[in-house]
């Protein structure tokens, strides 16, 4: 529960810091407050992928350790299943949120530069906040089942190891 909870925060705190971004965004007056935006955005950008590759990296872990405690259980085999249904339900929106989200930040290179007009980059920005807010939710789904799931799997091996 504790590696859920750092889990839910890492996402959480990505998700404001990219409204933070935005609104400077919009708000910016000069050099002074394209710095802070720039400041702002790439510590989202690093925030949120951080956040969601450990996402990732935990669904994998977990699914290494069920698998590790049912290899010799084959009546317990629904729950790898399981594992892979959770990553399957996580990954993609995922990588979307660290894809949107790069981007964004890519992009504004090519804003400030005059490269690209400004339009490009909100929307890009609109959609990273889109993405990782969704994928929150996703993942609140995904981590509570999880948590659950590891704890009857943990259950199970320890009722049929007592008997």
């Amino acid at each position: 529960p504790l590696m859920v909870l750092a889990l839910l925060t890492g996402s959480l705190l990505g998700i404001i810091s990219l409204v933070i971004t935005l609104f400077l965004g919009f708000t910016m007056d000069g050099r002074v407050g394209l710095s802070q935006h720039f400041l702002f955005a790439m510590f989202a950008t690093f925030i949120v992928v951080l956040a969601q590759s450990m996402s990732m990296f935990f669904f994998i872990g977990m699914g290494k350790q069920v698998k590790d405690l049912i290899a010799s259980r084959p009546q317990a085999r629904d729950f790898v299943q399981r594992t892979r249904e959770f990553k399957s339900k996580v990954f993609p929106p995922a990588t979307l949120a660290i894809v949107f989200t790069m981007a964004a930040w890519i992009v504004g290179g090519g804003v400030d530069t005059g490269v690209l007009p400004a339009g490009i980059h909100s929307s890009m920005a609109l959609l990273a906040v889109a993405s990782n807010l969704y994928v929150f939710k996703v993942e609140l789904q995904a981590l509570a089942t999880a948590i659950e799931s590891t704890a009857e799997v943990n259950r199970r091996v320890q009722d049929q190891d007592g008997s």
